[in-house]
């Protein structure tokens, strides 16, 4: 398996596919289906933003990450409008915002982590969250954040077993509901800027 530190060109559709099919949870409120979220996103996406697993010749998982004010799908207010129009886009805007991770001096946030049902158990996932903490660590941050919700816990362990800590734990409240789920957990995980590998 290979890890490339960006998204290959021609592979934002399938890279998409893999990234929707895992997170669609958090993205049904907004798009409703796997397919809908595919197609309005994989012509926003930032390559350099993500992290890519190839296997065989085709990319089987993707982890994105934020730096520098943007991250791995950067979908503008006129192209939320052009598909959903106003009302639709409002109310969508105001959902992603709250889902959305404040930017935190030294710290990298993730943008999610995906693999595909024939990659997994192949380690996939461990190699795409060592690759993020190298791009933190060349980037001279402190730790990398991502947010993993309460119904997952296989993902949880993942994350452990990566050398992610649990931080903090944020409440959906009344949107519980609307997401399927309660919680999420903030986790981090330490990186020494400018050192070599964990």
């Amino acid at each position: 398996m290979d890890i490339l530190p960006y998204v290959r060109p021609g592979d934002e559709l399938a890279a998409t596919r893999i990234y929707a099919d895992a997170l669609i949870q958090k993205l049904r409120p907004f798009f409703g289906t796997v397919e809908a979220a595919t197609s309005f996103l994989a012509p926003h996406m930032r390559r350099d933003r993500g992290i890519s697993a190839i296997l065989g010749g085709r990319i089987v998982g993707i982890a994105g990450y934020r730096l520098d004010g943007t991250g791995l799908f950067e979908p503008k207010w006129r192209h939320f409008r052009q598909r959903f129009g106003f009302l639709g886009t409002a109310i969508r805007m105001a959902g992603l915002a709250f889902l959305d991770k404040t930017d935190e001096d030294g710290v990298l946030s993730m943008d999610g982590i995906a693999v595909s049902g024939e990659a997994r158990g192949k380690g996939a996932g461990t190699a795409l969250l060592d690759e993020i903490a190298e791009v933190a660590r060349r980037a001279g941050k402190r730790a990398v954040r991502l947010d993993v919700i309460d119904t997952n816990p296989r993902a949880r362990a993942l994350y452990e077993r990566s050398g992610f800590v649990p931080e903090k734990r944020r409440e959906l409240g009344f949107l519980a509901p609307v997401f399927g789920f309660s919680a999420a957990t903030v986790m981090c995980r330490r990186v020494d800027a400018g050192s070599g590998p964990a």
